[in-house]
């Protein structure tokens, strides 16, 4: 089979497939609409988490901002807050805190959660 013959019978097969689908019909430009909201709305939805995780932990360079401290001296704090964290039973990320926790422990009052 030379190179034409098999790309006109790949460009039929594509035309009666499009045709079978119903490529370009209302309804399929609907449904390919419907699909592509859900995917928006799926994305929209995994940024938000990805967000709120974000949020509910607080990495060197955030603390040395906040702090006006150098990036290894807020890996110390970091250390710190964590091992008080883990004294008292709770999990702990390796080179970030609790949020809630380093206000509470910086601004001495404590942040509802």
């Amino acid at each position: 089979m030379s190179q034409e013959e098999f790309k006109s019978m790949m460009d039929e097969l594509v035309a009666q497939e499009e045709e079978r689908l119903g490529v370009g019909s209302e309804d399929f430009l609907k449904r390919h609409r419907e699909i592509m909201e859900l995917i928006g709305a799926a994305e929209r939805y995994q940024e938000e988490r990805r967000q709120r995780v974000e949020r509910q932990f607080i990495g060197a360079k955030e603390v040395a901002e906040i702090l006006g401290v150098s990036e290894s001296k807020a890996y110390s704090v970091i250390r710190d807050l964590n091992k008080e964290l883990k004294e008292r039973g709770y999990i702990t990320v390796q080179g970030k805190v609790s949020r809630v926790f380093f206000q509470e422990r910086c601004y001495g009052v404590e942040v509802s959660r």
